[in-house]
């Protein structure tokens, strides 16, 4: 397992909000997977919300999101200015090792999210 850091933009989150009609904010992390052979990812997120009219409406539980990397970060239309850490850890078969996770927004065109409403 290694960090890795996306640099923060120079946007501010309602800058990348304002031209999205209809999408999903996930914010925070609780969990996921990457296959680096296979070049695939998952994770679930923390706190999910719609986004309708470029404005942030209601919650949604239990949802995540997964694609393959490289056409996901090729997807990247935007990066906030803000940047937030925090120190999580990574772990399966009773195995973990302490590590960091976060970073600024990203605004993804075509990605897959599911989830339900809350």
């Amino acid at each position: 397992m290694s960090n890795t850091y996306i640099l923060p933009g120079e946007e501010e989150l309602e800058e990348l909000l304002e031209g999205i009609d209809y999408g999903i904010l996930l914010k925070s992390t609780r969990g996921g997977a990457v296959d680096v052979a296979r070049g695939i990812f998952q994770f679930n997120a923390e706190e999910a919300r719609l986004i309708e009219k470029g404005k942030v409406t209601t919650p949604l539980l239990n949802v995540s999101m997964s694609g393959l990397i490289l056409e996901t970060l090729s997807n990247v239309s935007g990066v906030s200015d803000d940047f937030e850490l925090s120190i999580g850890t990574c772990g399966k078969s009773g195995q973990s090792v302490p590590v960091g996770d976060g970073g600024p927004f990203l605004r993804i065109k075509d990605v897959v999210v599911g989830g339900r409403v809350g």
